[in-house]
């Protein structure tokens, strides 16, 4: 279907010179008039449905959702006995010897809300090595055998730059890293089956663009080859890892990659870790552990050094930053190689605990705050134990950010949450969990209004990947790209909003998902 009147629906534009409308048309994959109809095309009756620009999440990582579908999920988990359950049910399935691979285990939602000892997984697992990722991505839960299949002992594992051990058996940032050597590889088709499950179940959610925070090499070849067969059904673009420098200078020499449906212009950096484990480089220490400032995971010298190649090759720099050490961190190096007047659009992915004097540096220089509101409503309940009564004002200052002129790219660092534009959209705007807690809202005073929520997940989003001049909004010659909402998301009451169904996604004027 390539030409088409929508009709009987309210549209919601984001344009400020039309917001609203009563129809469009649409032709190859592009929009070809607002507020009036084609006679030469068939007419779709919505049945006054809503239609918003298509939702891009500007924070997502395709290969790691699909991945994590075959992985245990220890999401729900209230405790290390169901852990060890679960654990003990799978083991049953595989062999003797075979790695036990795991993702969303959360202490912080556990009674005891500790780290768990060493002596769990090894009395219960001591032959098959064990791999649970905590939920933030940034630690990892691993027995004895795991540890020694890297090649070191548990004494000098601790002993890596920008990575710390836990009871022998908790590793948080940089000590993950030999563990990547030994776990199973991710071949080229297990990422291209990965990525596909994770588009067929990324389109239910109404997105038709996502911003994917760390590409290797095999996702970028696996997208390539699933646009190539037609089975690649949103807009994708990439931000490459920057630990492949190979990858990097490949893409730096040839210049900004572009088709219909990826785009790759950046590279993904990290600095920090997370609040959850501690990881998230603090000026001061964990209100909970004193002698504990977090983490930073990449020298100044040689973050300096990628963020030059990054400005000279052109290409967008977008760094993991959480703790507000880790945001000041960051805004050094990129106020030092950036002019004042610029349109790079450098972004801080996270950007969640950062202090007055610095948001005045990401207006300064245009640096662009990458947000994800669900992380917010996800850390509150324990922030006040991590963070001391006298910090949590530093978290999540969307409304702060706003005030100072600044446009934040919305996402969900899916899947982190859960990856529902609805939810982001719902936590951005009453900064409460889906039960109505707290009343009022958590530090109230940054909830932002219902039209700048939005604006996170189509315009800004766009802008934040370089492509306002054709997405984010509902205006001739823009992609046809197009998300209809059972319900108005600007006008519902709050409670209402959670409720809202994705009835159509259409990308590039196609029907790629429809809720019957």
């Amino acid at each position: 279907m390539n030409s088409y009147n929508l009709i009987n629906a309210n549209f919601i534009t984001m344009d400020e010179q039309m917001p609203f409308a009563s129809c469009l048309t649409i032709h190859n994959g592009k929009i070809e008039s607002v507020n009036s109809i084609n006679n030469n095309y068939k007419s779709i009756d919505l049945n006054s449905k809503i239609v918003i620009p298509g939702f891009i999440d500007a924070h997502y990582h395709l290969k790691n959702y699909g991945k994590r579908l075959n992985q245990l999920d220890l999401k729900n988990s209230k405790s290390i006995s169901q852990i060890v359950e679960l654990i003990q049910a799978h083991i049953k399935t595989i062999n003797k010897g075979e790695w036990v691979l795991g993702f969303g285990w959360d202490q912080n939602l556990w009674n005891e809300q500790d780290f768990p000892s060493n002596k769990i997984l090894d009395q219960h697992f001591p032959d098959n090595p064990i791999y649970l990722t905590r939920i933030d991505g940034h630690s990892a839960w691993v027995n004895k055998l795991a540890i020694l299949k890297t090649g070191f002992t548990e004494e000098s594992i601790s002993n890596i730059d920008g990575g710390k051990v836990i009871n022998h058996c908790i590793m948080i940032d940089n000590t993950m890293s030999p563990f990547l050597s030994v776990l199973p590889k991710d071949s080229l088709a297990n990422v291209t089956s990965w990525i596909k499950k994770a588009t067929e179940n990324t389109i239910k959610k109404g997105i038709t663009g996502v911003h994917d925070a760390w590409q290797d090499k095999n996702t970028v070849l696996a997208i390539q080859d699933l646009i190539k067969n037609n089975q690649f059904p949103l807009r994708c673009y990439g931000m490459l890892a920057s630990s492949d420098d190979d990858l990097i200078d490949s893409f730096f020499n040839s210049g900004h990659y572009s088709d219909a449906y990826l785009s790759i212009r950046s590279v993904k950096a990290f600095i920090d870790g997370a609040l959850g484990s501690r990881g998230a480089a603090l000026h001061e220490p964990y209100h909970d552990d004193h002698h504990n400032c977090g983490l930073i995971l990449i020298s100044s010298e040689k973050f300096t050094k990628l963020a030059q190649k990054c400005y000279d090759a052109n290409f967008q720099l977008n760094t993991h930053a959480i703790g507000d050490r880790g945001n000041d961190y960051v805004l050094n190096t990129y106020g030092n190689v950036l002019p004042k007047d610029n349109d790079s659009r450098w972004r801080i992915e996270h950007a969640q605990m950062v202090s007055d004097k610095d948001i005045v540096r990401f207006a300064d220089h245009n640096i662009l705050p990458s947000m994800q509101p669900s992380h917010c409503t996800s850390d509150m309940k324990w922030l006040k134990d991590r963070l001391g009564e006298h910090r949590l004002s530093l978290i999540s200052r969307w409304q702060t950010f706003i005030n100072h002129g600044l446009k934040i790219p919305g996402g969900s660092d899916c899947p982190i949450e859960v990856g529902n534009p609805i939810f982001e959209f719902y936590a951005a705007v009453t900064r409460q969990d889906h039960a109505g807690w707290p009343k009022g809202g958590w530090q109230p005073q940054e909830k932002i209004n219902r039209l700048n929520a939005l604006k996170m997940f189509t315009k800004w989003a766009a802008y934040g990947g370089f492509q306002e001049h054709r997405r984010g909004m509902l205006r001739k010659n823009y992609d046809a790209d197009l998300t209809v909402l059972s319900k108005n998301i600007l006008e519902v009451d709050h409670e209402e909003i959670l409720s809202t169904r994705i009835v159509h996604t259409i990308v590039n004027g196609q029907f790629v998902y429809t809720n019957n």
